[in-house]
């Protein structure tokens, strides 16, 4: 399988081509790394984060959309009042499975496989919508805000963050300049392309405004981060993102040296056992 994912990556470039992988394929085994590996690091601090800020408005019905492995979900559900009804969704199913056994199977959570972009939800449905660093893999990003704006009632909140940009990441952009240096004649650039690639504040704000809401706040929030191990967190960058696909594309048997060389990138400046750092996300506000 390995040899024919190389052979057939050299007969695309050889052709002019680049093999198209998809920046949301969050499949195989990637949500398991994605929920062990970088969860903790990476979405734990803005789970919190935005959980405080959902049950300081006191909603009855809540979306949330690109859930992920759960690791908001859990938190939201936490937040929110015990009357209070939670309607989860992402459009890859093994995320959702993920979810599901993160929350529990006793968790007040209706789970449905969703395009943001096409929400299989009546106009006004909703008195709040929280999107946790979803946005930037959606490729029309002005249809899933009009449909957030659609399924909220009129004065519903949105709550939504994406990753500033790299520069205001030191790990994610170290690992990032890693794997680039491990294939210099066609570096992988999925981390500042896709998770990290929509961090401009202003345009985020005008992407709401453009698609029907008002009182939009736009501020860039830096959390707190720890990771158990620098391999544990080189690990979850690279196979717990489709960064892990790229490589593959390019040359599967590297992949091991790739996460290799970013635990010891991580390890050298950043420390081990754990590792702490800082991390940057756009935290927006709306209302509909």
């Amino acid at each position: 399988m390995e040899e024919t994912s190389r052979e057939l990556y050299s007969a695309v470039m050889s052709a002019g081509a680049k093999p198209i992988l998809d920046d949301a394929a969050y499949v195989g085994t990637i949500p398991d790394h994605y929920h062990h590996e970088i969860g903790p690091f990476l979405f734990e601090p803005y789970a919190r984060h935005t959980a405080e800020r959902l049950k300081a408005l006191a909603p009855r019905r809540v979306l949330e959309t690109a859930c992920g492995t759960g690791i908001v979900t859990r938190r939201l559900r936490e937040a929110l009042p015990e009357g209070a009804q939670l309607v989860s969704s992402d459009l890859n199913e093994p995320m959702l499975a993920v979810a599901q056994k993160t929350v529990g199977p006793t968790a007040a959570v209706e789970w449905v496989l969703a395009d943001m972009c096409k929400l299989p939800f009546a106009d006004g449905e909703f008195d709040a919508m929280v999107c946790h660093f979803g946005l930037m893999f959606v490729p029309d990003k002005r249809a899933a805000v009009r449909e957030a704006r659609r399924v909220l009632k009129r004065g519903g909140r949105l709550l939504l963050t994406t990753w500033a940009p790299l520069e205001r990441n030191p790990i994610v952009k170290l690992a990032h300049q890693t794997v680039v240096s491990l294939f210099p004649e066609d570096p992988p650039e999925y981390l500042r392309r896709a998770p990290f690639g929509y961090g401009d504040p202003d345009a985020l704000a005008d992407l709401l405004i453009e698609g029907g809401f008002g009182d939009v706040s736009v501020d860039v929030v830096e959390k707190a981060a720890t990771s158990p191990s620098a391999r544990q967190l080189a690990a979850g960058l690279i196979e717990g993102y489709p960064l892990a696909d790229e490589i593959k594309a390019r040359d599967p048997s590297r992949l091991p040296a790739a996460v290799d060389a970013v635990a010891k990138a991580i390890a050298r400046q950043f420390g081990d056992d754990p590792v702490k750092s800082r991390i940057a996300a756009l935290v927006a506000a709306a209302t509909a």
